[in-house]
């Protein structure tokens, strides 16, 4: 049992900071991407903003903020200005207040960026026809409230995050193998009681394997009442609740398609 309750201590351990390194992970691709523009190596730039770009959900707002603003002065540069226009609004579809830095950003881009979020800006007012463009729809990450929750109750994250079924699945067996340990512990106890007030030979084998058999029984469902909860806990911790359009933020950002593009890609992660 000494084992058992180290490796679940690192197991927990293990989840919890895995989380806050893989964002860093992810700060460092963008630092990157920055650090090859600053460089003038556009071309390298752009493949690392798209390839970054192609796993768009590892990245919080801010972060995709800046890879569409970058890759769209990389493609200003390249001479691609309508690839150029359709990364800037993708940032601003993010952030409506974006700005350049004057400082770095050359006047001639400025005024090309300007232009872009004046239209923007119409569209979104309704005033001119909108076109094909990159838009984000903003939701909340629902996992670290899930993960505490889980981490009170088994399934109380799956419901907070609209996994009802799971919810209730996961719920039940915890329910179902912590009272069932609690009972089996009894059981074990009087067979231990009846097991040390014998005193007839013949009984001592007889009430010796009852009280091994419980001894089992209640280990065996302790450890899948461990299980249940540590499986309920990393589950909410580490994977993204369910589209739900009713809840929008800013840490998940996911793409929908707009008129004039073939395709976008649209991707929920369970």
């Amino acid at each position: 049992m000494g084992f058992l309750l180290k490796a679940t201590l690192m197991l927990l351990v293990v989840a919890c900071v895995a989380w806050p390194g893989y964002a860093q992970d992810r700060a460092a691709v963008v630092e990157e991407i920055r650090s090859t523009y600053e460089q003038l190596d556009y071309g390298g730039a752009e493949t690392k903003a798209r390839r970054a770009l192609a796993t768009y959900t590892d990245f919080t707002v801010e972060q995709l903020v800046e890879i569409h603003t970058l890759l769209g002065l990389v493609t200003f540069t390249l001479n691609k200005p309508e690839e150029a226009r359709r990364q800037f609004e993708a940032a601003l579809s993010l952030r409506e207040d974006l700005e350049l830095d004057p400082l770095f950003t050359s006047p001639k881009i400025l005024t090309f960026f300007e232009e872009v979020k004046s239209a923007w800006e119409a569209r979104q007012s309704g005033s001119v026809e909108p076109v094909g463009t990159i838009q984000y729809v903003q939701l909340e990450d629902l996992r670290a409230g899930a993960a505490m929750r889980s981490l009170i109750l088994p399934g109380w994250g799956q419901h907070y995050k609209g996994e009802t079924k799971k919810g209730w699945i996961l719920m039940g067996l915890w329910g179902a193998t912590a009272s069932g340990t609690v009972a089996a512990h009894l059981f074990r106890q009087r067979a231990l009681d009846r097991y040390n007030d014998t005193t007839e030979p013949g009984l001592f084998d007889r009430r010796f394997n009852t009280l091994n058999t419980w001894h089992k029984v209640r280990n065996n469902l302790a450890l899948a009442t461990l299980g249940i909860w540590i499986y309920s806990y990393v589950d909410a911790l580490l994977f993204r609740a369910p589209f739900n359009p009713a809840r929008r933020r800013n840490l998940v950002v996911l793409p929908t398609p707009a008129p004039g593009y073939a395709r976008v890609s649209l991707r929920l992660r369970f």
